[in-house]
């Protein structure tokens, strides 16, 4: 069975753009059969040596095979995507470089693997988006032309090209389906709140200057037919009196307004309220409701009005909410509010430092003389401040009064033989922690240090006691284990054919010259350990006679046998190996002969 090698080799040098069926065929089988994958990662390497090759044929052949395997191996395309740099400068001449030779196959190399890599984005573009990106530098960066790559694709497979389209159209319309969803429900959330604001805005606009238009509200036709009828009762009594005079006259009135005069409303401490509730609704509607409404007109604009009939609703009434933000805002404007208090931060509460005055911190005095100088209350081991303190243990003398205790214990107990012996067998331990707490069942504990007492209401705290698995801790004893001493491994020390000493260190046997002995500095034996360990001779056991054939029959049948296993091998024709016949393009450039040099040459003086 040819190996990966092998077969990259056959295939990627037979000249032809047709890869051999049984070569391509036995490459796949054992990449298959590999359930490791280091098949594929040999035949990827393979293939990339191919690859690198200064032949274009080669190369167009390797690009082949490699989209072959592309297709069919998930591993093997994580491999090649790992690789795509190098791959777009081997097959595209990408990053400057160029291709090899011949120069009519050269062209060719980047029309076929535009071809296999267009059709890799084809259909492995959604999951590898590795491939996308190469995509896009080939053709924008590299200028790779897939227009030709691209029909030929839709040429070899016309249905597959169409379900690719079919898929991207509906790829879209789902996308643009998320997007409506997300600002219906948007809208709907935000409407309610924007619509409050805005209302909110026009009352003031109202309150600041009057609609007079509103105030004359009556139908001058239903006025001239009922002769004198008032339009409103309720109205106000000079509104009564025009109406009737109007109606009994039917005369025509002039009203002119003037729009300087009635947007006349300076801010002033009366209407203060009003311009402080302007401001922060129109701050509510530009920095908040305006950019959102921005962002529904930009979604639904990337949507189509017929995918659904409540597109077109929804994008008349976005337009005009912003329409109404917009109004609003210009009004402000007209009444004079500043914007530039929206681009200020709002800071929370501080306290004003005026009200307070710096006072100068007056130093405690210092007492003269000589002081006693108090214990530590948390003084380290070890100092004499400690050896005076009733608070404070010595772990000395608490394992002199264990000694002592267990000395008078031991006094006071009967002779047991048994249990001296085995006390006598028993390990020595330095005393430590451990055996201080050893035999109790609690242990009280004071966890701050301070005991906190008050001359009315008594302790501040009950003692607290040690029990459980904190006093198990405290029997325990921490054992740091030493490293053995590491044993001296000697070196071999034989002579070497250069005049040096083998370096070699082994513990026993040196692979290649045998036991380690002890040598001096020339290499030789030292002298005591040939005497010790000499072995002795071993006496050789005599060979076995072979059985004597003495009959002439007995030869002539062993002459026989021999002859039958080697007349095979004797008359067996020798068969030479055919060379493979390859129509690679040579790379060299055809000698000239002496008249076509000679004719160049006159060629470029002229």
């Amino acid at each position: 069975m040819p190996s990966i090698e092998e077969l990259v080799t056959e295939l990627t040098t037979n000249g032809s753009e047709t890869l051999d069926a049984g070569q391509l065929h036995e490459l796949k089988r054992q990449c298959k059969g590999d359930r490791s994958g280091q098949t594929v990662v040999l035949a990827f390497h393979a293939l990339m040596q191919a690859l690198a090759k200064r032949h274009a044929q080669v190369r167009i052949s390797a690009v082949l095979v490699v989209s072959e395997l592309f297709i069919r191996s998930h591993h093997f395309r994580l491999l090649v995507i790992g690789s795509l740099p190098k791959l777009f400068e081997l097959v595209f001449g990408a990053y400057h470089k160029k291709l090899p030779p011949p120069a009519q196959y050269t062209q060719r190399l980047r029309q076929v693997a535009a071809e296999q890599y267009f059709m890799w984005t084809e259909q492995f573009g959604d999951g590898y988006q590795q491939l996308i990106y190469g995509f896009r530098f080939l053709r924008y960066v590299e200028r790779v032309d897939f227009k030709a790559a691209a029909a030929e694709y839709r040429r070899k497979d016309p249905e597959r090209a169409r379900l690719r389209r079919q898929r991207r159209l509906e790829n879209r319309h789902a996308y643009m389906r998320r997007s409506l969803v997300s600002v219906q429900a948007d809208y709907a959330r935000e409407r309610q709140n924007a619509e409050e604001a805005l209302s909110t805005l026009e009352r003031c606009f109202v309150v600041l200057v009057p609609d007079i238009f509103a105030s004359l509200n009556f139908d001058v036709g239903n006025a001239g037919e009922n002769d004198g009828a008032y339009a409103d009762e309720d109205d106000e009594d000079d509104v009564d009196d025009v109406l009737a005079i109007m109606a009994a006259n039917r005369q025509a009135i002039d009203i002119s307004i003037d729009p300087d005069r009635v947007l006349e409303a300076e801010e002033c401490a009366e209407n203060q309220p009003v311009f402080d509730v302007i401001r922060d609704y129109l701050l509510l509607c530009v920095k908040v409701f305006r950019p959102r409404v921005r962002m529904w007109s930009e979604k639904l604009g990337r949507i189509d009005r017929d995918l659904d009939p409540t597109v077109t609703q929804l994008v008349e009434a976005v337009d005009r909410l912003k329409a109404r933000i917009s109004v609003a805002e210009d009004k402000c404007r007209d009444l004079g509010i500043d914007f530039a208090y929206m681009d200020k931060t709002v800071e929370g509460d501080e306290d004003d430092d005026e009200e307070f005055e710096d006072v100068p911190v007056a130093e405690p005095a210092r007492p003269t003389g000589n002081i006693k100088k108090r214990n530590a209350v948390f003084a380290m081991l070890g100092e004499p401040v400690l050896k005076n303190d009733p608070t404070y243990i010595n772990p000395e003398q608490l394992r002199d009064r264990h000694t002592t205790t267990t000395s008078s214990s031991d006094e006071q107990r009967p002779a047991n033989p048994v249990e001296d012996r085995l006390r006598e067998s028993a390990p020595v331990v330095s005393y430590d922690s451990d055996l201080m707490y050893w035999g109790r069942d609690s242990v009280s504990v004071d966890t701050t240090g301070l005991e906190i007492r008050h001359r009315f209401l008594g302790s501040a705290r009950d003692e607290p006691i040690l029990t459980g698995a904190a006093l198990d801790s405290l029997k325990k004893r921490a054992v740091f284990y030493q490293e053995p001493e590491r044993k001296e491994i000697k070196a071999c020390r034989a002579p070497l054919r250069d005049g040096r000493l083998c370096p070699r260190r082994d513990l026993v046997k040196c692979p290649f010259h045998g036991a380690i002995i002890p040598r001096d500095e020339q290499g030789r034996l030292e002298a005591g350990y040939m005497a010790e360990e000499t072995p002795p001779p071993v006496r050789e056991s005599e060979p076995e006679p072979e059985p004597q054939t003495n009959t002439v029959e007995t030869a002539e049948r062993v002459e026989d046998l021999r002859w039958q296993d080697v007349e095979k091998l004797v008359n067996k024709p020798t068969e030479r190996p055919k060379k493979r016949e390859r129509t690679l393009a040579s790379t060299r450039k055809p000698k000239l002969s002496g008249i076509k040099r000679l004719k160049q040459t006159i060629g470029r003086k002229r």
